[in-house]
């Protein structure tokens, strides 16, 4: 057995602390890498939906006069995926309950009009009028409602898109029934 210096021992006992605090770095950086590879190739991702144009029809309603019987929506979109003809008309829905009416209407732009019933999307307004705190209204106050319409590409990809319609109503214009 050959004579070894005292700083042989010190320094290779402080070499394998630092070798095994070393080790538990990179095992946790392989393991971040791992999960990383994971969530990129292998898990499903959610697919963002396609923004899109939303204009409604009747773009003003005054509650106080006869309600329109269909509200319209055309919906168009500048987005490479966007192809109103692929539009599964049955997930089409008004602020995500009110489904369309059988009526839509694909046009030569690209744009896909949805059609709803006029007195449900009124009842949507008055709900919407009453979560923004309006319970009476002012005399020729118009109010801005936005209403979203989501929906689905038959081959599952979501659009979304959002407009406001002006509401004019009077102090005496009733509220709706409540259900």
């Amino acid at each position: 057995m050959a004579f070894k210096p005292l700083f042989y021992y010190t320094i290779n006992e402080e070499m394998k602390g630092k070798m095994r605090a070393y080790s538990v770095v990179v095992a946790f950086g392989v393991l971040l890498m791992a999960l990383l590879v994971l969530q990129l190739f292998a898990l499903p991702t959610m697919a963002q939906p396609i923004l899109t144009d939303v204009t409604y029809d009747p773009r003003r309603i005054d509650l106080s006069e006869t309600l329109p019987p269909y509200v319209n929506a055309t919906m168009s979109s500048r987005a490479p995926q966007w192809n109103a003809s692929l539009v599964n008309a049955s997930s089409i829905l008004l602020e995500g309950t009110l489904p369309q009416l059988l009526g839509y209407e694909v046009t030569k732009f690209n744009d896909y009009v949805a059609v709803f019933d006029g007195d449900s999307v009124v009842q949507l307004i008055w709900a919407r009028l009453y979560h923004m705190g309006v319970v009476d209204p002012s005399v020729h106050k118009p109010y801005k409602v936005e209403l979203t319409i989501t929906g689905k590409l038959n081959d599952e990809t979501p659009f979304q898109g959002s407009d406001t319609i002006m509401v004019k109503m009077f102090s005496s214009t009733p509220p709706p029934p409540t259900p």
